[in-house]
């Protein structure tokens, strides 16, 4: 059995020397690995994501088509030559002829020829420059070009021929009103006529203006006439009532 104050290592000491060193060296390589296998682990998870990443990234290229062939325009139809006017022939003027006229004497068997003298007015086309002798004609007073109106008066406005004077009523003359005009407008037709009628101006008594209506039914009319033709028309009947 050795001696403790001996300077000589023992085989008990060096195992328990190795084991501790072990120990410490095993301690340092668990941090050293420790530290650096989730730096390893997070290298290779951003290598696997780049190359999800880039695999996943394709470039669309959209080739633009090409511009379409602008169409040529179309070529102008040059216009059709026009035909020139054809030309007028002059015709010759006709020559006047002169016919003689042979007579016969009796006193004698030759005959002689008497020359007709050629006209001094009027031309080889037989228009007449000479002037008559008859009076001239009196001047038309209508404007050129307008008939003659197949009446006298072609146009004129209705109007009444046979106007029927109208009674002042008994309950108006009790009332002492006095004389009273009224105003019937009436519509005159084609043959004369009376199509409507109606109170133009009142006389603020009713059985005064039915009593100018009723007059105004009962006259006779004459119709309007428009470059005479007759027409429908108006006019303005006038019933005065006096009280004497």
């Amino acid at each position: 059995m050795a001696k403790r104050g001996s300077g000589f290592i023992t085989t008990g000491e060096r195992v328990r020397s190795f084991i501790g060193w072990a120990f410490v060296i095993s301690i340092i390589l668990h941090l050293a690995i420790g530290s650096i296998f989730p730096n390893i682990l997070k290298h290779s998870e951003e290598q696997q994501t780049e190359k999800v990443t880039v695999s996943k990234i394709h470039k669309t290229i959209v080739h633009t088509p090409p511009p379409p062939t602008p169409t040529p325009p179309p070529t102008p139809t040059p216009p059709p030559n026009a035909t020139p006017p054809p030309k007028q022939q002059q015709l010759p003027q006709p020559k006047l002829k002169v016919n003689l006229v042979h007579t016969q004497n009796r006193a004698g068997t030759s005959s002689t020829e008497t020359t007709v003298n050629q006209p001094k007015n009027g031309s080889q086309s037989g228009v007449p420059n000479g002037q008559g002798t008859g009076p001239p004609q009196p001047a038309s007073t209508l404007p050129p070009g307008t008939p003659k109106p197949a009446c006298a008066n072609p146009n004129v406005e209705a109007t009444v021929t046979n106007p029927v004077q109208p009674d002042y009523p008994q309950s108006a003359l009790d009332l002492g009103l006095g004389a009273v005009t009224v105003n019937v407008e009436v519509t005159v037709g084609p043959s004369g006529n009376l199509l409507t009628a109606k109170v133009y101006k009142s006389s603020g008594n009713m059985s005064i203006d039915q009593a100018a209506l009723r007059a105004a039914r009962q006259s006779t009319y004459s119709p309007k006439l428009i470059n005479c033709q007759p027409t429908e028309g108006d006019y303005l009947f006038r019933a005065d009532f006096q009280p004497d």
